[in-house]
């Protein structure tokens, strides 16, 4: 009767933060709105196990009454923020470590080894049209500055406008000016955009 009590009890406190789940998910999603889309979605995961961590701890207490979506979310987003991992430990000597990285001021900048492909995959598209976007970004980027290269990559990729502007040093006003310039070179380059 015990080891079903137990047993009951595990099913308990899962099904509880389950329930919280949406909640806690929504708030980190908050609480990271300013990174990037990769580095966002690389943060909520580490958050929701950082938020699950917290709550079992709370549970093997017997405190689990105290946990809200809100307390775990904000508890979960400090440890992420700090570089702090959820599981093994923390390497200030190695740069890769994302809590080198913040204790040590260390800025790395990743991208896809094909941004080109994650830029015109449409599952949608014939392989056909999408060789020929791949083709005609590859041809159009060839026309752009390196600057606006960088600053088209960084829209295509989903970065807002102010987060561009910081990183390139400009206003965000700039940046919309600079993506419509790019609109606009983009129609040109069309055949018949021009027209």
């Amino acid at each position: 009767m015990i080891a079903f009590n137990k047993e009951q009890n595990q099913t308990t406190w899962q099904s509880s933060f389950v329930a919280m789940l949406p909640e806690i998910e929504q708030k980190l999603r908050l609480a990271f709105c300013r990174l990037d889309p990769e580095a966002r979605e690389d943060a909520i995961e580490e958050g929701v196990v950082h938020s699950l961590l917290a709550y079992i701890r709370l549970v093997e207490q017997g405190r689990a009454e105290v946990a809200t979506s809100s307390s775990l979310a904000w508890y979960s987003s400090r440890q992420v923020k700090r570089g702090r991992p959820a599981a093994g430990r923390m390497n200030a000597k190695d740069p890769l470590s994302r809590y080198a990285q913040i204790s040590n001021g260390i800025q790395i900048d990743r991208q896809p080894t094909n941004w080109i492909d994650a830029i015109v995959e449409d599952k949608r598209a014939t392989v056909a049209d999408q060789v020929a976007a791949k083709l005609d970004v590859s041809a159009w980027f060839a026309t752009l500055t390196k600057r606006m290269r960088g600053i088209a990559k960084d829209l295509a990729f989903g970065c807002s406008t102010s987060e561009v502007a910081r990183k390139y040093g400009v206003t965000a006003g700039r940046i919309s000016q600079l993506r419509r310039t790019l609109e606009e070179s983009w129609l040109a380059f069309q055949p018949g955009g021009g027209a």
